[in-house]
């Protein structure tokens, strides 16, 4: 007898499990824009209040941020060492360092 593949399969139902979370995520912002006529300042506002709530909740962000932040400094010393502008790298190292810190 020949297999057949049900939506009970392992793809499906990571393919399921994607689209439900990507579907959920952008939902906050335009279910609070529906209530509402927003000016692009309060927009602009309630997405870095998600962002801030979202950050909070992963377990794993400041970890991330933190290993982002000794990245970028050792990119900066290999530019620097080549001759290169290492300041961005080291403003991008110091930012995501501090969000280390505040997650």
């Amino acid at each position: 007898m020949a297999r057949r593949k049900t939506l009970g399969s392992a793809p499906a139902l990571a393919l399921l499990l994607i689209a439900g979370i990507t579907i959920g995520a952008g939902a906050s912002t335009p279910a609070y824009a529906a209530k509402k006529d927003l000016t692009d300042k309060e927009s602009v506002q309630v997405r870095h209040e998600d962002e801030r709530r979202l950050k909070s909740l992963d377990k794993d962000y400041a970890k991330q941020a933190k290993a982002q932040a000794k990245y970028y400094e050792k990119l900066a010393k290999d530019v620097k060492k080549a001759g290169g502008n290492a300041q961005p790298l080291l403003d991008a190292a110091a930012y995501f360092d501090s969000e280390a810190k505040k997650y």
